[in-house]
């Protein structure tokens, strides 16, 4: 594995334990209205994802552990859970950060990586179940089918593990997985990943790829993993980071003792995609709020299963709000834009921008130019990003009202656009003409330097503390007045 990076002073271990079970206990006993358990049950087919949606319809994320959930007719044999990472809240507080800065905590817990450390089997959790052969069958997992297009029931918070066979560099990385038959899961591999390389690695040499899937940890792990690190990076160390101390690590069962798993998983299933072998996958509802194209991709043949005896299934709503991909960005946009742009103030990615491809950038100006410089550095700081738009430092980036009054008043397409044709972004972006190549654009929405501007309407605050709504109107009528979002 790569030397760890130290990054000083230390920061903290995670506060609310240090694994999944430990998380939603303690989280639970800190937040209990935060945590709801279901007992009611409900078919793992739709009938979850559509709960979900109707919480975040109403702008509501709780932790969601569902103990009935119906699989095939039956009650799985293990509970689910859902929406861990679809707070904000729940996330900076795990990171004893605020909100606002949480993606900047969450990069500055990455730099401050951890070596992991090896346990033996009798002291691992995921290891107390351990399934080979015919006592192998994928499908008994709940996991979900989330939208209407999708063929089948799959695995979405799942850490695909591969290591690079020329460096022997760990990789985890999220990669959808479709339950397709009991030792069959079909996976999607984006074609720049650092696991699809892994992949063609193996197969120029002729060989299989050992593979596994580790679903379920603390959700301080889960960022840390999620992490785009370069090649030479392990992914088990930037876990370490974001946790505040090493992941436990165990060897498989089927893959040999230098093939290593997370030990405090809830589940990992072993296996190895077959060299050549590809088969349909999808279409599947994503990240982008749109179902992707089925494509043919390569599958992992499974040949363990190693569980904990009280497991939790974790799943991720994808297509709905999940911070995953938007922590683990916002810090590193950051500090690429703050290279060339030094007054740069707050990075946000917003979930309208589905957490991936919009990015919200308050700098405090000195320099004319310095809007554009910042649009073009976040642009080029990672590969899914579409659109930045960048703004003065009285605008409040985290109210979209806000953003959208100062692109509004402020922006002035003949002096204000940047485009970048012709790059590589997501190969899921619906818009793309191939899947492959996309248009970014950046906005300048900062006032000019040395010119008046227009002043933004205010009130001294003097009379608005002594100005209570509750008061004047009072508190029944206040409440009877009917909420209406979109003011």
């Amino acid at each position: 594995m790569a030397k760890p990076i130290v990054a000083k002073p230390q920061l903290s271990a995670a506060p609310f334990g240090s694994d999944l079970h430990q998380f939603l206990e303690q989280y639970e006993r800190a937040y209990p209205d935060e945590v709801l358990h279901i007992e009611e049950p409900l078919q793992a087919e739709w009938e979850i994802a559509a709960l979900a949606m109707k919480l975040e319809k109403a702008h509501r994320f709780p932790l969601l552990v569902f103990h009935n959930v119906v699989v095939d007719g039956k009650r799985a044999e293990m509970p689910l859970v859902t929406f861990l990472m679809a707070s904000r809240l729940r996330l900076a507080r795990a990171m004893g950060a605020e909100v606002r800065s949480a993606g900047l905590a969450c990069y500055e817990r990455v730099q401050t990586r951890h070596e992991p450390v090896t346990v033996e089997r009798d002291v691992a959790p995921v290891k107390q179940v351990v399934e080979k052969g015919p006592d192998i069958d994928v499908r008994r997992f709940p996991a979900l089918r989330h939208h209407r297009m999708d063929p089948g029931r799959y695995i979405t918070e799942g850490h695909f593990l591969t290591f690079n066979r020329n460096t022997g560099i760990d990789n985890s990385a999220m990669h959808r997985g479709w339950l397709a038959d009991r030792d069959e899961i079909r996976v999607w591999l984006a074609p720049n990943s650092h696991n699809a390389h892994n992949l063609r690695y193996c197969e120029e040499a002729g060989e299989d790829m050992p593979a596994a899937y580790w679903i379920g940890h603390h959700p301080l792990a889960l960022l840390g993993a999620a992490n785009h690190v370069g090649p030479e990076e392990s992914h088990y160390q930037t876990a370490g980071g974001t946790l505040g101390s090493p992941l436990r690590l165990v060897p498989s069962e089927t893959l040999g003792e230098k093939f290593l798993v997370p030990a405090d998983a809830e589940v990992v299933i072993e296996g190895y995609m077959p060299r050549g072998q590809r088969k349909p996958e999808g279409p599947f509802g994503e990240y982008t709020r749109h179902v992707g194209p089925q494509r043919w991709g390569p599958l992992l043949k499974v040949t363990a299963v190693t569980h904990r005896r009280d497991a939790y299934w974790d799943d991720v709503m994808v297509g709905h709000t999940h911070w995953i991909i938007s922590l683990t960005k916002e810090g590193e946009v950051f500090r690429a834009v703050q290279r060339s742009v030094p007054g740069v103030k707050a990075v946000h990615l917003p979930m309208s921008g589905c957490g991936v491809a919009h990015v919200y950038v308050q700098i405090r100006k000195t320099v004319e130019g310095q809007g554009k410089t910042a649009a073009v550095s976040a642009l080029t700081s990672y590969i899914g990003l579409k659109h930045a738009f960048v703004f003065d430092e009285d605008v409040d980036i985290f109210d979209e009202r806000e953003v959208l009054l100062a692109l509004a008043t402020r922006f002035q397409a003949d002096r204000g656009l940047v485009t970048l044709p012709g790059v590589t972004g997501s190969p899921l972006d619906p818009s793309s003409p191939d899947g492959r190549l996309v248009c970014k654009a950046g906005f300048d929405c900062t006032k000019p330097l040395g010119k008046p501007f227009a002043e933004r309407l205010s009130i001294a605050g003097e009379v608005l503390a002594r100005i209570d709504p509750l008061k004047i109107i009072g508190e029944k009528r206040w409440s009877d007045i009917p909420v209406e979002p979109w003011g």
